[in-house]
C-alpha cells in the first residue's frame, strides 16, 4: 500500500451514524416521447421517480435537465449519421444512494414505475444506472 494513502475512519470521526452507502441507483427521465413529442405532465413523472427513489435511499437528488440526445435507428457510423436520425431532448437525471434492505424491499415499486414511465410516455426505451452498470428496457410489462 502506498505511504501517502490516509488510513482513517471518517465515518467516526465526522460523527457519521452508519456505514456508508455504495451503490447509486440513478434514473433519466427525458422530456420527450421517442416521436420527439414532449411528455405531458413531466413534473409529476419526475416527483414520482422522486418518490421511489426517497423510499429506496431515505432521499434522493434530482439534478436540473441536461442536454440529452437519443439514436432513433440502428446507426453505427458517422457517415450515415443524420441530425434527423437523432432525438435531442431534455433529460432529467435523478439519484440515490440506495440502503440495501429498502432497495430489495422497493424493487416491485421501482420496475412498476419505470415500466408504466415507458408504456405511458411512449418511450422507445427507459434507462436507469445502478452501480455503475447501465441498463436499458426496451419492452414493457402491460398494465
Amino acid at each position: 500500500m502506498p505511504d501517502d494513502i490516509l488510513e482513517i475512519n471518517l465515518g467516526e470521526i465526522l460523527g457519521a451514524i452508519e456505514a456508508p452507502s455504495t451503490q447509486q441507483l440513478t434514473l433519466y427521465i427525458p422530456n420527450k416521447d421517442k416521436a420527439g413529442r414532449e411528455i405531458k405532465h413531466l413534473r409529476t413523472w419526475i416527483k414520482e421517480a422522486q418518490k421511489v427513489l426517497t423510499i429506496i435511499g431515505r432521499g434522493s437528488t434530482t439534478m436540473p435537465p441536461a442536454d440529452g440526445t437519443w439514436l432513433k435507428k440502428d446507426i453505427d457510423s458517422m457517415k450515415e449519421l443524420k441530425d434527423e436520425d437523432m432525438l435531442w431532448e431534455k433529460t432529467t437525471i435523478i439519484y440515490t444512494y440506495i440502503d440495501p434492505d429498502r432497495f430489495e424491499k422497493n424493487l416491485k415499486s421501482l420496475r412498476e414505475f419505470l415500466h408504466k414511465f415507458g408504456r405511458e410516455t411512449d418511450q422507445g426505451e427507459v434507462v436507469f444506472e445502478f452501480a455503475g452498470e447501465f441498463f436499458r428496457i426496451c419492452k414493457y410489462d402491460l398494465k
